[in-house]
């Protein structure tokens, strides 16, 4: 009996399932805190009076959150874990970066 690769084993009765499960759950959580962020950054900078702006960050918040949460669990299934671990790493050191007002 020979031993698999890395390729192999992957493709060995679901063997990247757990992988992409992992990597799905933590681009959503990448993309709902970046949505919640921007949405609400961006819904906020209508201004306006009587607490329009107050009401556009909200929906704003609601709205990138959803779109946002479901691309990063898309992007997290369609690159695996590795990658998407990657770029949740980099947006991490980001969002502690207190130089930015909100996370690129």
């Amino acid at each position: 009996m020979r031993e698999l690769h890395v390729l192999e084993i992957n493709e060995v009765s679901g063997a990247g399932l757990l992988s992409a499960i992992g990597a799905g759950v933590l681009g959503g959580v990448m993309g709902i805190t970046s949505g919640l962020f921007k949405g609400g950054v961006g819904g906020g900078n209508t201004g306006g009076i009587l607490g329009a702006g107050i009401i556009a960050a909200l929906v704003g918040m609601c709205v990138g959150g959803i779109v946002y949460g479901v691309q990063g669990v898309l992007y997290g299934l369609a690159n695996d874990w590795d990658k998407t671990l990657e770029v949740f790493n980099n947006y991490t050191e980001q969002f502690f970066d207190f130089t930015m007002n909100v996370p690129k």
